[in-house]
């Protein structure tokens, strides 16, 4: 190893503290108590409560990270998953859900979801995956814009 190699550490120390973040959860309750935790570790959060609000949001801004709930009326959280990957493949997707169902969360994980928590989610690991997620995009937004200058 060279001194210019960059370890695991060094990403995760580097990962953006702020981040632009979308919630979507059916709940109400969840759903507040969630962005108000959220908020408190310092990101902006944009709450929808169905696939179909948080398509609204996802058509007027663009978003570091999804936090997202896979029981949602009318269209399940992984199919709102595939979607948003296909719109918005540099977002980073974290599964929000109390379906405790391992083969559910490699489903996610396969169609591009960074991580899977069960639901209550306690508030250190949510702060640990988020962080997770936010430096694994800044790295890949960094990856895009260096192969674009090369084209």
């Amino acid at each position: 190893m060279t001194e210019h190699t960059f370890g695991w550490s060094a990403l995760i120390d580097s990962a953006p503290s702020k981040g632009r973040i979308l919630l979507v959860e059916d709940e109400k309750d969840t759903r507040l108590a969630i962005q108000r935790l959220v908020t408190r570790l310092g990101h902006t959060v944009k709450a929808a409560a169905s696939a179909e609000e948080a398509d609204e949001w996802m058509t007027s801004e663009r978003f570091d990270l999804c936090l997202l709930d896979i029981e949602l009326p009318r269209m399940s959280g992984i199919e709102f998953l595939q979607w948003a990957m296909k719109r918005d493949p540099e977002m980073a997707v974290i599964m929000l859900t109390g379906v405790d169902a391992p083969e559910v969360a490699v489903e996610c994980l396969d169609a591009g979801a960074r991580t899977y928590l069960v639901k209550p989610v306690e508030l250190t690991f949510l702060k640990v995956a988020i962080r997770d997620a936010l430096a694994m995009r800044a790295l890949l937004v960094e990856r895009n814009e260096l192969l674009a200058a090369d084209s």
